[in-house]
């Protein structure tokens, strides 16, 4: 299987972080990532333990989970958390924002440079050094779902 550039620049990248941060380099780290660089639907920590059993059979749970949040505490994966639902992660590290429908819980990028500009709060008691904006609604998908249900009744 053909790395994706996405692929590739990660992996150097997670060699980087670990060389400089002092954390060990692990197939099992690498693999998560590589997983993830691949992936555009914001997956569960579960979606991605399954993905990466595909290539790793006897990777536990356990060690899926403790990589993605070193991958997170290293910089090359984010956390994204809304209320409700279980945590996504993203290999996307660079400012952006998402659309999170409240029925499926999928979670969709959007690209809107006017969001990159807000002005953040001046509060000496908190200092903010990055955001995202979550717009939650329904998406299409579920939108057509609830409009044949209601054709049915």
């Amino acid at each position: 299987m053909a790395r994706r550039p996405l692929e590739s620049t990660k992996t150097e990248q997670l060699e980087m972080a670990c060389r400089t941060q002092g954390v060990p380099l692990t197939i099992q780290r690498r693999v998560v990532l590589e997983t993830l660089a691949a992936r555009d639907d914001h997956p569960t920590a579960d979606d991605v333990w399954e993905a990466v059993r595909l290539r790793m059979p006897d990777v536990s749970r356990t060690t899926a989970y403790r990589a993605l949040d070193t991958l997170v505490r290293l910089g090359l994966a984010v956390k994204i958390c809304h209320p409700g639902s279980s945590a996504r992660y993203d290999a996307k590290t660079r400012r952006h924002h998402h659309l999170v429908c409240v029925h499926c819980e999928r979670v969709l990028d959007i690209d809107v440079p006017a969001l990159d500009k807000l002005a953040l709060p001046n509060d000496k008691s908190f200092e903010v050094t990055d955001y995202s904006v979550q717009f939650r609604g329904v998406c299409a998908a579920c939108r057509r779902a609830r409009g044949q249900r209601k054709e049915e009744s």
